[in-house]
């Protein structure tokens, strides 16, 4: 999950993403944690509005710590390749970096429901820097996978990797690159 501004202090559990509702920003409700406790919950209706965000009972004060902290981040930078013209800076709110936290739980979860489908209905490999797949072939329908994987390396000249081989966060990480064009961290 990437943001725009790093820290790890902040999170939030408990997203609820309305997509129907979401017109100018993310329509969404979610619990705030600080420091590993919940402080607050957030919301936003999905109109280009601002994120609500109110204090649980009894945690004011440390929903104030997370303003503050939030507040002492460095500006948020936004390159929106204008000519001549310096990237936009925004001073980091509590409220904007909801939203940013939000909107990147929101995306990671989408690639992930993505990411899901296509591993558990496709035989998805890499061969010659290249995410491919056999067509008509149901990665369920196997049934035995180990023999199947060492006939489909057989019969390829170069060398494969095959995503249901490894284990989940690796091939989502190799799918993910090879989908989006991301360069390895």
């Amino acid at each position: 999950m990437e943001t725009i501004t790093q820290q790890d202090r902040i999170t939030l559990k408990n997203l609820k993403v309305a997509d129907f509702a979401s017109e100018e920003t993310l329509c969404f409700t979610a619990t705030v944690v600080f420091d590993g406790t919940p402080i607050a919950e957030a919301r936003n209706d999905g109109h280009g509005g601002s994120t609500f965000v109110r204090a649980l009972q009894g945690q004011a004060a440390l929903l104030a710590q997370a303003e503050a902290f939030a507040k002492g981040l460095p500006p948020a930078t936004l390159d929106l390749e204008r000519e001549d013209e310096e990237p936009l800076r925004i001073d980091i709110t509590l409220d904007f970096l909801v939203d940013q936290l939000a909107d990147a739980m929101h995306a990671e979860r989408k690639l992930r429901t993505a990411f899901s489908r296509d591993i558990g209905n496709k035989v998805l490999f890499i061969k010659d820097g290249k995410l491919k797949f056999l067509k008509g072939i149901k990665l369920k329908a196997i049934a035995d996978r180990k023999a199947y994987f060492a006939s489909l390396r057989a019969r390829q000249a170069q060398p494969i990797v095959i995503l249901a081989e490894l284990p989940p966060d690796e091939a989502f990480a190799l799918w993910k690159q090879h989908v989006l064009g991301d360069k390895p961290r």
